[in-house]
């Protein structure tokens, strides 16, 4: 059973250290940003008790810069990963809280929130509302085909000129799904050059010589390699592991070729988990006698196979989220139309023999036990015939 006190306090720690990380990256240019840092300094005292000696808010942002939360508070996270987050690195929000963290907010000051008029709605907002608020520009008026093609399209084309996806947009019959933004000031070198992440396709995060996605599961991690001669930059891979990279983009900062790119929450929230849902769905459509539908119902749930010879169905839902913990208390607030939940590979069996043992009421599995399962069935279909 679910400590639901345990997570409670889980989730305001990191909903308070985030937003306290966000003022701090931003106390030079807004006003309000210091007392959102006094207000959550606060709000992180009560959560840790009364057994310390209450922090300071440059102890806290120091703390918060050194390491992960569970060195702030190990007896909160007990081994959940949402304790390996780091808010602060260099002064700015890390890439683990836009990996993780912002799928671990919750409101924190219901009433009197003066954070709500200038901090963006990720940072004191459930993923789950900011993700609701997103898909509105996407179901509105749509047929469930018309929703397909909408849902795809930021999927597809996160970021580029105005005008290239003004095209692509009057290519698929539709209008701009969702808002593109000019290119965020942090994902820019020098100002002129840019990345889009290989798995992604959303502009890569600068830091000085350094260029990563800021999902940290792309594994998308590149050094600047500055080239004579007025040379674009060229990238190279931190190791071995890390995919072929990918060649720099001139920023265009006026007009119809202006540079511009979905907004974070868009990113997060659509085009993050629709990279393995579009995955996994490519893998398998167009191999008869199995049919593959893409979010049916718009977004019923994400996939659902069917083999109409052995009389078979199976829709799953595909999550991504760290903290196990997290998305059980997610689903048991609001249960899930698809009964398989699946996670990304890279989340591995260990998290999903956890969220197995948090929601027995449905079958857990990986990206790969889906692709052997519709394997299997595939060949049961055809050699029945």
């Amino acid at each position: 059973m679910l400590d639901a006190v345990m997570s409670r306090r889980r989730t305001r720690l990191v909903s308070a250290t985030v937003r306290l990380g966000y003022a701090w990256s931003i106390r030079r240019d807004e006003s309000r940003a210091w007392r959102e840092v006094m207000s959550m300094t606060g709000v992180v005292n009560s959560i840790l008790g009364a057994e310390g000696e209450a922090l300071t808010p440059a102890e806290l942002v120091d703390q918060l810069s050194r390491g992960p939360l569970c060195r702030l508070a190990p007896e909160v996270f007990e081994g959940d990963p949402l304790g390996q987050i780091t808010v602060l690195e260099w002064g700015e929000i890390s890439d683990d809280v836009y990996s993780d963290g912002c799928s671990a907010i919750v409101e924190l000051l219901e009433r009197g929130d003066r954070g709500r008029g200038w901090m963006p709605t990720w940072t004191w907002m459930q993923h789950e509302l900011v993700e609701r608020d997103a898909f509105l520009g996407l179901k509105m008026g749509a047929s469930d085909a018309d929703y397909v093609v909408r849902r795809r399209f930021p999927i597809e084309h996160p970021a580029g000129e105005r005008q290239a996806i003004a095209d692509w947009c009057s290519k698929a019959g539709i209008l701009p799904p969702v808002r593109y933004v000019p290119l965020p000031p942090d994902r820019a070198h020098e100002g002129r050059y840019w990345w889009p992440c290989p798995e992604c396709r959303w502009p890569m995060r600068v830091n000085g010589a350094s260029v990563r996605c800021s999902y940290r599961a792309h594994n998308a991690a590149y050094a600047i390699r500055t080239l004579p001669d007025g040379q674009p930059p060229k990238l190279r891979p931190r190791d071995d592991t890390v995919r072929r990279q990918p060649a720099a983009k001139v920023v265009q900062r006026d007009g119809n070729r202006q540079t511009v790119c979905v907004e974070f929450p868009v990113w997060r929230y659509i085009v993050v988990p629709g990279v393995e849902e579009l995955k996994l769905y490519k893998r398998w459509d167009g191999k008869p006698p199995l049919s593959v539908e893409l979010w049916p119902r718009q977004d019923a749930y994400d996939l659902r196979f069917t083999i109409e010879e052995l009389g078979w169905t199976w829709a799953i839902d595909l999550k991504d989220v760290a903290s196990a913990a997290a998305l059980a208390d997610e689903v048991a607030k609001k249960p899930l139309a698809a009964k398989t939940i699946v996670l990304p590979d890279h989340r591995g069996a260990a998290q999903r023999a956890e969220l197995q043992d948090l929601l027995p009421d449905y079958t857990v599995l990986l990206v790969e036990d889906v692709n052997r399962m519709v394997r299997k069935k595939i060949a049961e279909a055809r050699s029945a015939r």
